[in-house]
């Protein structure tokens, strides 16, 4: 018959010498699913660094032009449905959402960007800056613009700007802010081509629109950087799902 103290010993050393026996396991790490891609990529999106390109800083930076303006949204959809598709989409109460719709916006033209926000205390900007040098500006009569029946008092003019990749439409409130927005981008547009190609060296540049322009050159390739992360995100939803329904999606020609 083993003693109390023999008992007592055993029962305290038999789960350390258990424990010195057992192998310790690693714990497996998590395997990333798809979701969880997504959900990292918009992590990534969400914790992009604020620009510190607001409104208040670039209206205290003596912007070449700046004002209010009512911006054209067109769905896409609509844009490509013939003349009488649109014309019956149109006169449908229900349909409506499909139509093209005016949003408020203040855009400042500041060094060699034009910026768009929703209002003169916004934080961000919306969307990408425009860099001046590669756009092109125009006027345009206000009936000839789908939608612009839609438009409320105080607005009787367009300016259109276009860029490589689309074409942006604005409501000004006349014709003489018009003929204001697209002389100020014009003169911003040669400045910034002037400026640089190194022949403006003898006019003076502020610095202040110097740092502005980096924060601005910043800003779109911050934009571009999350529209190929967005892109790839879904690329990869996409092969996923047609894997799952029976194969790969296919890519290139097969003959």
């Amino acid at each position: 018959m083993p003693t109390q103290a023999q008992t007592h010993t055993a029962a305290t050393t038999l789960p350390i010498n258990n424990h010195r026996g057992m192998r310790q396991r690693r714990p497996t790490p998590p395997v990333e699913t798809n979701a969880d891609s997504g959900a990292a990529a918009t992590d990534g999106i969400m914790r992009e660094r604020r620009s510190g390109l607001s409104a208040p800083v670039l209206l205290d930076s003596t912007p070449q032009h700046h004002g209010p303006v009512m911006k054209l949204h067109t769905p896409q959809l609509y844009s490509i449905l013939p003349e009488f598709l649109k014309r019956w989409i149109r006169s449908i109460s229900f349909l409506r959402f499909l139509c093209p719709s005016w949003k408020q916006r203040y855009i400042i033209l500041c060094g060699a960007f034009l910026y768009k926000f929703s209002s003169t205390t916004s934080k961000e900007p919306k969307g990408s800056p425009f860099e001046i040098r590669s756009v092109e500006v125009s006027g345009a009569s206000i009936d000839h613009v789908d939608g612009a029946s839609q438009l409320g008092p105080g607005y009787g003019a367009i300016v259109t700007v276009s860029t490589l990749r689309r074409q942006h439409v604005y409501a000004v409130a006349n014709k003489q802010e018009a003929q204001l927005w697209i002389r100020s981008i014009e003169e911003a547009k040669q400045a910034a081509i002037t400026h640089q190609m190194g022949h403006a060296n003898h006019i003076p540049y502020p610095t202040r629109w110097k740092h502005l322009d980096a924060l601005g050159s910043n800003l779109v390739k911050s934009k571009e950087r999350i529209k190929e992360r967005m892109e790839s995100s879904q690329l990869r939803e996409m092969e996923t799902s047609s894997f799952a329904d029976g194969g790969p999606l296919p890519r290139g020609f097969h003959g």
